[in-house]
């Protein structure tokens, strides 16, 4: 998306971390600000984005906050963002719970070990949390597993979706990728996702993402408050 936009040139271009100068609009919206948009929050970017979610929940925003998170930014966030905690959601990506898998889909990112601390640590301060599984990296068992370990810390929901276009976000570049990509497909078959709905449907912190409404509602799957 980046080489599109003419951000950067080339793939390698990608893993060096630039700062925008101008700072961002913090004037009050409506509903929900989710920041960031296209990033994560990482220890170079931390000191920019507290002064900016300072801003807006200055100027009476509420903030969710989306990250793949790394500790030290997380306890800097809770430390800063204190007396505005009523207006601050974190939601916090782990699609896993097989480093090994992360580390090949995401790579550079925080360990899921660190990224769950990060979640007991937003909750034990009292912060509102919210967890997305979003792409699903796993198969459907270690989703649900996953999603029991994670739900005691989770004040809000639990987004679940598939890893969608594949074919289009990823560059098949050697057979270990080509049979990643299958075994991802494989596992998020029709028929898996409608055993995942049936193991979760009921729980109050489930929700799921249009890639999944998409198949419950191609099941007649009427059972769910979707």
């Amino acid at each position: 998306m980046s080489k599109r936009a003419g951000t950067i040139k080339s793939d390698s271009e990608w893993t060096t971390e630039t700062l925008k100068t101008k700072m961002p609009a913090t004037t009050k919206k409506k509903g929900w600000v989710m920041f960031p948009t296209t990033h994560d929050i990482t220890p170079f970017y931390l000191p920019m984005a507290l002064l900016t979610v300072s801003e807006l929940l200055a100027n009476g925003n509420k903030v969710l906050i989306v990250s793949k998170p790394h500790l030290e930014c997380v306890a800097a966030m809770c430390r800063t963002f204190e007396p505005f905690k009523d207006n601050v959601l974190f939601r916090f990506t782990i699609g896993t719970s097989d480093e090994d898998t992360a580390k090949f889909w995401e790579p550079g990112a925080p360990s899921i070990e660190e990224r769950l601390a990060c979640l007991t640590y937003a909750f034990n301060n009292e912060f509102a949390t919210s967890v997305s599984m979003e792409p699903m990296l796993g198969t459907v068992e270690e989703a649900r597993d996953l999603f029991s370990a994670m739900e005691i810390n989770v004040t809000d929901k639990i987004w679940i979706g598939k890893m969608n276009k594949i074919d289009q976000r990823v560059v098949k570049v050697s057979p270990e990728v080509i049979a990643k990509c299958e075994a991802v497909m494989e596992n998020q078959s029709n028929a898996k996702i409608m055993w995942l709905v049936n193991e979760l449907h009921d729980h109050p912190k489930i929700a799921w993402k249009d890639s999944i409404k998409e198949i419950i509602h191609d099941h007649d799957w009427n059972r769910l408050d979707l």
